[in-house]
C-alpha cells in the first residue's frame, strides 16, 4: 500500500511537474511567437532602412559621380584659365620687352638728335659770336674813325674860324686902303 500510495505520489507530483511544464513550454512558445513577431517586425524595419539607405547610396553616387564630373570639369578650366594666363603673361612680356627696346632706340636716337641740334646751335653761337666780334670791330673801327673826323672836324672848324678871321682881318684891311 504504501508503495502505491508513494507512486501515487510520485505520479501526482509527476503530473502537476508536467502541467507546469507545459504552462511553462506554452509561455515559451507565446514569447517566441511575441519575440518571432517582434523580430519579423524589426527585420522589415531594418529591411526598409536598408532600402531608404541603398537607395541614398545610389543617389549620393550619382550626385558623387556628377560632382567628380564637374570637379573634373572645373580642373580642366582652371588648366586652360592658368594656361591661358600665363600665355598672356609670356606675350605681355614680350610686349614690354620690344617696348624697351623701342624705347631705348628712340632714347638713343633722340640723344643723337640732341647732340647734333647741340652742335648746330654751338656752330651758330660761334658763328654769331665771330659775327658780333667782327661788328663791334667794325663799331670801333667806325667810332675811331668818328673821333677821328669829330677830331678832324674840329680842327677844320677851328682852321675855317682862323681863315675867316683872318678873311676879316684883310677885309678890314683891305677898307682901308
Amino acid at each position: 500500500l504504501m508503495a502505491k500510495g508513494q507512486m501515487k505520489f510520485q505520479v501526482n507530483t509527476m503530473t502537476g511537474k508536467e502541467t507546469e511544464l507545459q504552462r511553462e513550454m506554452h509561455e515559451m512558445a507565446q514569447k517566441t511567437a511575441e519575440l518571432k513577431k517582434e523580430f519579423i517586425g524589426e527585420k522589415n524595419r531594418l529591411t526598409r532602412e536598408l532600402t531608404v539607405m541603398s537607395e541614398e547610396i545610389k543617389s549620393n553616387q550619382g550626385q558623387l559621380r556628377e560632382l567628380m564630373l564637374e570637379n573634373s570639369e572645373l580642373k580642366k578650366n582652371l588648366d586652360c584659365a592658368h594656361k591661358d594666363q600665363m600665355e598672356k603673361e609670356e606675350k605681355t612680356r614680350e610686349e614690354i620687352a620690344e617696348y624697351q627696346l623701342q624705347l631705348q632706340e628712340a632714347e638713343k636716337k633722340h640723344q643723337a638728335l640732341l647732340l647734333d641740334t647741340n652742335k648746330q646751335y654751338e656752330m651758330e653761337i660761334q658763328t654769331y659770336r665771330e659775327k658780333l666780334t667782327s661788328s663791334e670791330e667794325c663799331l670801333c673801327s667806325q667810332k675811331a674813325e668818328m673821333e677821328l673826323l669829330k677830331s678832324s672836324k674840329e680842327e677844320l672848324n677851328n682852321s675855317l674860324k682862323a681863315t675867316t678871321q683872318m678873311l676879316e682881318e684883310l677885309k678890314k684891311t683891305k677898307v682901308y686902303q
